[in-house]
């Protein structure tokens, strides 16, 4: 085979490949904002203590999913839905909002995640239980092994 039918050949190879790794994977969710080790910024007051804005991108939520944002505790890898505030997601930009509690550590792991059905009902059993208990979150062991679909990232958090 001479190089330019190789060269042809092996792109369309690739471009196959590639085409089908961008169907069997879902589409990456991303956190925008915060950056890794930004201060949070749009706070806005929460019972005691305030919320701060989060911003990510994906291009398109599977049929069913939602975008749920959670914090983690990064020593002992318990996580905390942050159901107060439910994601927004935008389809035609491909964009979404959140908000987080900030109360208090100097840092927070922030996750978003898309959740499946199951891990969703999950989120919601865990805040009405928190209700329940008078605001009192008992903490998840871990984020749900089916939430394959997240992103991270360690923001500091302002002082009052």
């Amino acid at each position: 085979m001479d190089p330019i039918t190789q060269g042809v050949a092996g792109n369309a190879i690739w471009n196959a490949l590639a085409a089908v790794v961008r169907a069997v994977r879902p589409h990456k969710i991303k956190i925008i904002s915060p950056r890794p080790q930004e201060m949070l910024g749009g706070r806005e007051p929460l019972g005691g203590g305030f919320s701060y804005a989060i911003r990510g991108t994906l291009k398109k939520l599977p049929k069913g999913h939602e975008i749920w944002v959670l914090t983690r505790d990064d020593s002992t890898g318990y996580v905390w839905p942050q159901g107060f505030s439910p994601v927004q997601y935008d389809p035609v930009e491909g964009t979404w909002t959140g908000r987080v509690n900030g109360s208090g550590k100097a840092e927070v792991r922030i996750i978003a995640v898309v959740a499946p059905p199951t891990s969703q009902d999950y989120f919601r059993y865990f805040q009405e239980l928190g209700r329940l208990r008078d605001y009192n979150f008992k903490p998840l062991p871990c984020v749900p092994a089916e939430c394959l679909n997240l992103d991270s990232v360690q923001a500091k958090i302002p002082k009052s």
